[in-house]
Order: structure tokens, then sequence, then C-alpha cells
């Protein structure tokens, strides 16, 4: 019979890498929704490049606050380079300001298209060093993932409207504005306006 703590172990690992998929998958949803934006061009598709714009600030909105929340302060002490976390804490402050930025503006607006794409180049910037250096130290340290991931998959949760709190701040999250990683633009062609 395995021991309870082989078993709990197990557990932990497995929580460990649900934590970390499902923040990388965030990371591939803002990467594809970036690449269809590409693709629209701001004054003939105006409602959908806002549609676009609104999902990925949503997933943003969200992904940060697990991040800020939940994940930051667990392993902060904890990784070799704790500074890590604190540029990253930096980023996503910058990262909220164009985002309370992009929130204020339509697609009719001269620079919307400008701010979104350098919203998007920033936040790839900083996934690849959360991916590239942070989460292999993640990797290696020793906390209650298990708890992480339940709370973050609570939060998830509530932020679709599936529980209780469903009103996150500064997330107005539904089901139908995460989106889905399925749909597709139903104008592919052109470019954006202002490039």
């Amino acid at each position: 019979m395995p021991s309870t703590n082989s078993s709990s172990t197990r557990a932990q690992n497995a929580a460990r890498e649900e934590v970390l998929s499902q923040l990388k998958e965030d990371h591939k949803k803002v990467k594809k929704a970036y690449k269809q934006f590409e693709k629209l061009d701001v004054n003939e598709d105006p409602q959908e490049c806002e549609a676009l714009v609104q999902q990925v600030l949503d997933d943003l909105t969200l992904h940060a606050a697990l991040e800020e929340e939940f994940l930051y302060p667990a392993v902060k002490d904890l990784i070799a380079e704790p500074d890590l976390i604190e540029e990253a804490e930096i980023e996503h402050e910058s990262m909220h300001t164009a985002i309370d930025q992009l929130r204020g503006m339509s697609a009719g607006d001269e620079k919307y298209a400008a701010r979104f794409t350098v919203l998007c180049e920033y936040v790839l910037h900083h996934v690849k060093e959360e991916e590239g250096e942070m989460f292999p130290q993640l990797a290696r340290v020793k906390l209650d993932w298990e708890a992480i991931s339940q709370e973050m998959a609570q939060r998830r949760s509530e932020a679709r409207g599936e529980g209780p709190g469903a009103q996150m701040q500064g997330a107005e999250t539904d089901e139908a504005a995460m989106g889905s990683d399925d749909a597709e633009p139903s104008r592919g062609k052109g470019s954006r306006a202002g490039r």
C-alpha cells in the first residue's frame, strides 16, 4: 500500500501541473486572439475588433488577479529568484493601466488598434519571461498547490458567473464574454487601420 506521503506528493504535483497548465492556456488564448486581431481591419470590422479586445481584456484581468492574489504571494519567498515576482508585479501594474485605457476607448478611437497591439506585445514579453524563467522555478517549489489550484478554480467559476461572488472586481466576465478558443473571425483579410 503506498504511503500517505507519496500520495500527497503526487496530488501536490498534479495540482501544481494543473495551475501552471491553466496559466499557460490563458497565455495561448491571448496569443491566439492577438493573431486574430491582426487579421481584422478596425475600420471595416469595428464591432468584431471591440468584441475580441473586450474578451482579451476580461481574460487578462482574470488571469492577472489569479496570479496576484494566489500565486505570487505564495511563491515569492520560495523561488530561487524572488525578484522575478517583483518584476512580474510591476509588469502587471503597467498591463492594468493599458487595460483601463482600452476599456475607455472604442474601435473608432485613433489609437485603439495601436494601444491594443502594444498591450499584446507587452503581455507576450511578460509571458516569455514567466514561462521561461519563473515557471521552471515553480516546478521545484513545495507548497500547498492543491489549495492554490482550488482557489484559482473557484475564482474562475465565479468570474464566469458559475458560483457565489460572481461579480469579481474589474472583470465583468461571463461565459459569453470569455469567448471560445474555437471562435474564428468572420472576416480574416485586411490589415488594421493605423499600421
